[in-house]
């Protein structure tokens, strides 16, 4: 129990190589187990001055926050959620990503949270079933993973925790990307039933086809935002919180001014009173389309992943895709674009037009050297 240093993860004899490792208080005191990382403190002298204010606060009864003493659920609800709703636009994912994290570990400290008892969490969550009766995928479980990392990261930060245990857990082994997007073929049977009944969803799937724009950034469309002069549309709220203006093709301007009508510019493009579509049944809508058209396994998502991988075909420069999609790396854009079966045949079958090389004729063979004449 003393005041020592940590460096790359190991305890340390004296002060270690100068301005680098982590001072580490450790002591026990009126039943409090106090091993705190001092990240502030530069010198023993100074680790030293924040160990005798934790014991005076201790004294004081002002010390809650011993480290690794915090409960679990309790920095879940009061640190992380809070930092999500103001840090991210998909916090309501990480809170409910959260929920299954908060069940298993409720009552334990932070510092009661051990490798090994989050590998049985792992393993646990990926035996139980969605709430479809369907198989958990370890995508599934590696993304609330991902939520418990930063969670035991900002405790870190703050002290809470001398590590991260999340360093020693392995994420589950994922199934390949998704490789899906929508052919010509099947394109021309789902536009064969978006009429009657299902016309309204026609305007939606051709942005979506024409523009590589997501489902959230589609329906959220507003009319102040498409300009008919220089032919573009200006994406206001995107997924990484960066806008973007993608280039209006024909087709997409056709349909959306057959919806544009009188409507003022503050209106969603795709509003109940043009559509007569409900974003609550969306989701029914394009799987009855679907259906109907005899399409199976495709996502909304998807027709941005067409988008991608018909620009690809075309030959159009990978930095300009993922421009276009809003993308912050080639690597994510990388698992947007698809080579086309058709491509990948014309690409090969181009090498027919290639002079193959000199074939010299084969040596004659041992019988024939043997009976042959000087």
């Amino acid at each position: 129990m003393a005041v020592w240093k940590r460096y790359n993860g190991k305890r340390i004899k004296g002060e270690g190589p100068k301005g680098k490792g982590t001072w580490i208080v450790e002591f026990r005191l009126r039943g409090h187990y106090v091993k705190e990382a001092i990240p502030e403190a530069r010198t023993r002298a100074e680790a030293e001055q924040a160990q005798t204010k934790i014991k005076r606060d201790i004294f004081d009864d002002k010390y809650n926050r011993a480290a690794g003493n915090r409960v679990f659920t309790e920095f879940v609800d009061e640190v992380f959620v809070p930092w999500a709703k103001t840090s991210k636009r998909s916090w309501q994912d990480d809170e409910e990503r959260a929920r299954p994290l908060k069940e298993f570990f409720a009552g334990k400290r932070l510092r009661d949270i051990t490798p090994m008892l989050i590998e049985q969490f792992k393993q646990q969550r990926l035996k139980t079933k969605t709430l479809h009766k369907r198989d958990r995928s370890p995508a599934t479980v590696n993304r609330e993973l991902q939520v418990l990392s930063k969670v035991f990261s900002m405790a870190y930060d703050n002290g809470l925790v001398e590590t991260n245990p999340m360093r020693r857990v392995h994420k589950l082994r994922e199934a390949p990307a998704r490789e899906r997007y929508l052919t010509d073929e099947e394109e021309k049977r789902l536009f064969a039933v978006l009429v009657s009944r299902r016309a309204h969803l026609r305007p939606i799937v051709v942005v979506a086809l024409q523009t590589g724009m997501r489902q959230g950034e589609v329906l959220g469309l507003k009319w102040e935002h498409v300009d008919f002069d220089q032919k573009t549309i200006y994406v206001a709220h995107t997924k990484t919180g960066r806008p973007r203006r993608i280039p209006m093709s024909k087709p997409v301007e056709v349909e959306l001014r057959s919806l544009k009508q009188d409507a003022s510019s503050d209106e969603h493009a795709f509003s109940y009173a043009r559509t007569g579509l409900k974003l609550t049944t969306f989701r029914h809508a394009w799987e009855g389309a679907c259906i109907q058209a005899k399409i199976s396994a495709l996502r909304f998502h998807d027709l941005r992943h067409t988008f991608a991988t018909r620009l690809r075909a075309k030959g159009v420069h990978e930095m300009d895709i993922m421009s276009l999609l809003g993308h912050t790396t080639l690597q994510m854009t990388s698992r947007y674009t698809h080579a086309m079966p058709q491509n990948l045949r014309n690409a090969v079958d181009s090498l027919n037009n290639q002079p193959l090389p000199f074939r010299p004729r084969s040596a004659p063979r041992s019988r024939q050297l043997a009976t042959g004449t000087d």
